[in-house]
């Protein structure tokens, strides 16, 4: 009896069929939640690497899944491990499943952070819209001011024609001194006169009667003689009076039309120079010797103690001054911490210049605390402050650390500067019944990016100063 081979009950053909179609179905909503994985990470763009593995394995898969297909009768055995091929291939679905989600989430970020940067876009499109305004208006505030020079620079030449005129009078007043200095050397010689006739008439009033009216005569010739004199001592009184007075003028007019003179030629331009009690705030970080941060600009730390003695040179009524210089920290250059020192016109600014060039530029720029020092000397009539910078902040009080380490210079320069411009808002300069307001006057040096003038030009036109930008040279 020939012995048939049957196949063990506990699996058959059937177990099979359904066992693929089982598979079948897992594969075909595998192929479905990958072609939605393939159309997300399409737009994500982070994920196709694993995507294009997953099809490499899911063809593996299909190869390995026809051979087992084609060998099931006689291969039954190796179904377990086609169960275990696809246990795995679930669990690598599952992966997928979560990659997938993983790049739903980068890809909102994204989107998340795309409508953040085009928000900051659209900002700083209308900052650069207001800047351009801002610069538009002191263009014409220049002009304005330019306007009033000329105005400044036609009195001044009003005013020393008009001492040459005084001069003029005062030569021909000095001439009439003369004249009548002339008429009083007279004077020993008329009253001699006078002597003479009153001697005559004494001896003609003894010697003979019959001579009265000659007497009469001599007598109202001599009134006359005394008359004259007396007019002409007048005259002199008058004239040396006359004389002293228009000295008096002469000289006034003089020291206006000298000072006008040196105030025009002296001017700085677009800044109207103001101030009694003033100081000077110079900053002294690196880049003050240098055009950008690879070349270096040999006269720009000249250009700056220049532009410091001239200053000091034009203010017309400055009489007390304080110069600070900053880079990473505040100093005073001339020493006497939180004390005025008093401007001679004759040796202040040259000391100044002196002092300024034996230093030598370097380190970064602590704006804050140099504006800090300054307004110290609020309390003891502070009236301007003269700020000389080619750049934004870039260190002291107003940012954190973390923004520190992780934020571009020039963000981290625009977020100083807005703290610096509270300060000086609420704290530093704000209104006080006691202590006027302080004006504060910018003057930029080979600033480079828009930035850096906008901040100057804003930190000046907020505390009623005026700025100037200084190009290269």
């Amino acid at each position: 009896m020939q012995t048939r081979h049957r196949v063990p009950t506990i699996f058959n053909l059937s177990m099979v069929d359904v066992l693929c179609c089982a598979l079948g179905c897992v594969i075909l909503l595998w192929l479905l939640n990958l072609k939605e994985a393939k159309e997300k990470s399409a737009q994500a763009g982070t994920t196709s690497a694993q995507l294009t593995a997953a099809e490499t394995e899911l063809q593996s898969a299909r190869a390995r899944l026809a051979e087992l297909q084609n060998q099931a009768a006689a291969l039954g055995s190796q179904l377990d491990e086609a169960m275990r091929h696809a246990a795995d291939t679930t669990r690598r679905l599952g992966a997928a499943e979560e990659d997938r989600n993983q790049s739903r989430k980068d890809l909102a970020n994204l989107r998340a952070a795309k409508a953040d940067a085009d928000e900051r876009l659209a900002k700083k499109s209308q900052e650069a819209t207001d800047v351009e305004k801002r610069l538009v208006a002191a263009s014409q505030r220049v002009a304005t001011l330019e306007l009033l020079v000329r105005e400044k620079e036609t009195s001044a030449t009003a005013m020393v024609k008009r001492a040459a005129d005084l001069t003029e009078q005062l030569t021909d007043a000095d001439a009439r001194v003369k004249k009548l200095q002339g008429q009083a050397d007279r004077v020993p010689d008329l009253e001699k006169d006078l002597k003479s006739y009153r001697d005559k008439l004494t001896t003609e009033e003894a010697s003979a009667k019959n001579r009265m009216d000659d007497l009469a005569d001599a007598r109202k010739a001599a009134a006359r003689l005394e008359r004259d004199l007396d007019v002409t001592s007048k005259e002199l009184t008058d004239s040396r009076r006359i004389v002293e007075t228009l000295q008096g003028e002469n000289k006034s007019l003089e020291k206006e039309a000298t000072r006008y003179r040196f105030a025009v030629e002296n001017r700085f331009a677009g800044i109207e120079l103001t101030g009694r009690r003033v100081v000077f705030l110079v900053d002294m970080s690196g880049s003050m010797e240098l055009v950008d941060e690879n070349t270096p600009a040999p006269s720009k730390w000249q250009g700056v103690r220049d532009t410091v003695a001239k200053l000091m040179r034009s203010l017309p009524g400055l009489e007390k001054y304080q110069i600070i210089i900053f880079s990473e920290k505040a100093s005073f250059l001339l020493g006497s911490d939180q004390q005025w020192l008093n401007y001679d016109p004759k040796t202040s600014a040259d000391r100044a210049v002196q002092a300024l060039a034996a230093i030598r530029p370097h380190g970064g720029t602590n704006m804050y605390t140099a504006l800090d020092a300054a307004f110290r000397f609020r309390p003891v009539g502070l009236d301007a402050v003269y700020l000389l910078s080619d750049g934004l902040p870039n260190l002291g009080e107003g940012i954190t650390a973390e923004q520190a380490r992780t934020l571009k210079e020039t963000e981290q320069g625009e977020i100083l500067g807005k703290h610096i411009r509270q300060m000086l808002k609420n704290t530093w300069n704000r209104p006080l019944a006691d202590w006027p307001r302080v004006r504060i006057n910018a003057v930029g040096f080979f600033y480079e990016s828009p930035d850096v003038g906008a901040f100057l030009w804003a930190l000046a036109r907020e505390n009623e100063g005026s700025f100037v930008g200084m190009s290269k040279p």
